[in-house]
């Protein structure tokens, strides 16, 4: 049994041997210079001399010298080497080709050229049959549109596809991006990178950080996910990010903030855009904007809102519309929309609008606010207008006008003017404004109020004023209010209401991009009319006994 072992298995070497041999491609060559035979460590080397050929299949491969291993069926070739593999071309310094494998190391000033993509490095392995090459001590590739940097990096010449890691840094004409690993597409110029990236333009004006996305380099637009964009004036943050730099238009999807620069002013929402080309921003779901003053914060919430910038300070303002609610330490309010100048600090409030201050609350059809150094300083309301207040008592003292003027110190009223249709309703309060003396109704064209410790303490009317007093035990419902009052304390929002807003508002369609000569405008200029000079005077005390 020994026997029939052994030669069963001499058996199957001898017959293996031929197949290798079959199988293999021998390396063909050519010298214009000597050809002789050498022992290195024991193995039998041709050296070759100028103007070394190699073929093998389709592959041809020029040296200056090289040392041939036949029995390897492999060579070292050294000097100028050109490989040419069908559409590749590459040129080394050094080479050791192994024939059986079919496998090539190139080293020293390698140039990889196949089209119009050229790859440079210093030590490149490539495999003929699949085309596939590698670097691993630094590279540049470089094509028609983009220039590619990376510590490594393999290229896949079949697939028109090409992976890079460590330092990478892709060059295209308006951008620089950097990542740790970058795929790159050789055919569509297309880049994809799973990881954190960075994008700045060469002048600086423009930058985006994502955790990753696709960069068209031809095109110069890009998706990114849970990234931020810094613009000239911005800074644009969410979950996905739309890059178009030739249109400079971003857009954001998810978690979104808009931050202006130089403002103090952000803006939060589900979804939104930057046109910077166009100065405009517009955010909108759950949107809520805020400006950080010196000792408080003004927040405006509606279902959309706009930022526009410009060069002309005076045109700097903030639009919100639908379902506005703002709010600020001493200021709450409501309306259908609003204006925000940023450069004066002025705010404008349409349809149906809604004020409260401390216990005051303030109407009108169209209000403008003038906020100075972080406070009130004065409120112009414009038709329709009405402010009341609760008193301790839980009366409700009111004043009513066509037009109003009101003054505001340390964000209480001081003192308001009534031009047009004047009406008051103020109740008589005693000791220590707990027992009520009575209510004051006056009837007039214009008046002048003062208020004191938000109290109001003296009533100037103008021109054939109509007033009296009515006592406790007269007061019923009928002469107790003026028509349109309506108490809507209920309805002040809170700073928790502002900040969540409801998630099911209405979302516009943005993905045109605005133009330039259609960006809004203000409903109203609502400029303040000054009071008329009064021809009569006549001053009514407040009667408390």
């Amino acid at each position: 049994m020994g026997k029939v072992g052994h030669i069963v298995i001499f058996f199957g070497l001898v017959m293996t041997i031929p197949l290798i041999a079959q199988g293999q491609d021998k390396v063909k060559y050519t010298a214009e210079g000597s050809m002789d035979v050498f022992k290195l460590k024991g193995e039998k080397v041709q050296r070759l001399i100028e103007k070394v050929v190699f073929t093998q299949k389709t592959t041809t491969i020029y040296c200056d010298s090289a040392f041939f291993y036949r029995k390897r069926n492999s060579m070292e070739a050294f000097g100028r080497v050109r490989i040419v593999d069908d559409s590749v071309t590459i040129t080394a310094r050094n080479l050791y080709y192994n024939g059986n494998t079919r496998k090539a190391e190139l080293r020293n000033k390698v140039v990889y050229t196949k089209g119009v993509m050229r790859l440079t490095t210093d030590n490149l392995d490539y495999d003929m049959e699949s085309e596939i090459s590698h670097y691993f001590d630094g590279g540049k590739l470089k094509d028609t549109t983009n220039t590619l940097t990376s510590q490594t990096g393999n290229f896949y010449a079949k697939q028109n596809y090409a992976t890079f890691k460590t330092n990478v840094v892709l060059t295209a004409p308006d951008y620089i991006l950097k990542s740790n690993d970058l795929h790159y597409n050789t055919k569509t110029k297309v880049a994809t990178t799973p990881g954190a990236t960075e994008i700045t333009t060469p002048n600086g004006e423009s930058k985006l950080d994502a955790d990753g996305g696709e960069f068209r380099t031809v095109n110069d637009q890009s998706i990114f996910v849970d990234g931020k964009v810094e613009t000239p004036n911005n800074f644009l943050e969410g979950d996905d990010l739309f890059f178009d730099n030739l249109k400079k238009y971003y857009k954001a999807e998810g978690n979104v903030k808009l931050i202006a620069k130089n403002k103090d002013i952000i803006i939060v929402g589900d979804e939104g855009y930057n046109d910077e080309a166009n100065t405009i921003s517009k955010i909108y779901g759950n949107s809520v904007m805020k400006r950080i003053m010196e000792n408080d914060t003004l927040y405006i919430a509606a279902d959309t809102l706009v930022y526009i910038e410009s060069d002309i300070d005076t045109l700097k303002r903030i639009l919100a519309y639908s379902n506005v609610k703002m709010y600020k330490l001493n200021l709450q309010g409501l309306a259908d929309s609003v204006a925000y100048l940023l450069s004066d600090s002025m705010i404008y409030m349409y349809e149906d609008p809604i004020l409260w201050n401390r216990a005051s609350q303030i109407e009108g059809d169209t209000i403008r606010i003038e906020i100075s150094d972080n406070a009130i300083k004065r409120m112009f309301l414009r038709r329709k207008s009405f402010l009341a207040s609760q008193d301790t008592l839980l009366n409700f003292n009111q004043i009513k006008g066509r037009h109003m003027t009101a003054n505001f110190v340390d964000g209480d009223i001081d003192n308001v003017d009534v031009n047009g249709n004047g009406e008051v309703i103020y109740y008589a309060l005693a000791e220590g404004d707990s027992i009520l003396m009575g209510m004051n109704r006056i009837l007039c064209s214009n008046l002048k109020l003062q208020f004191k410790n938000r109290s109001l303490k003296n009533i100037r009317a103008y021109v054939k004023p109509e007033a009296r007093f009515i006592p406790p035990h007269e007061l019923t419902d009928d002469v107790q209010t003026l028509i349109g009052f309506l108490w809507q304390g209920d309805e002040r929002p809170t700073l928790e209401e502002v900040l969540n807003r409801a998630e099911n508002v209405q979302k516009p369609i943005i993905d045109e991009i605005p133009d330039k000569g259609k960006q809004p405008i203000f409903l109203d200029e609502m400029r303040p009319e000054g009071l008329q000079k009064p021809k009569k005077v006549k001053k009514l005390n407040m009667r408390k006994q």
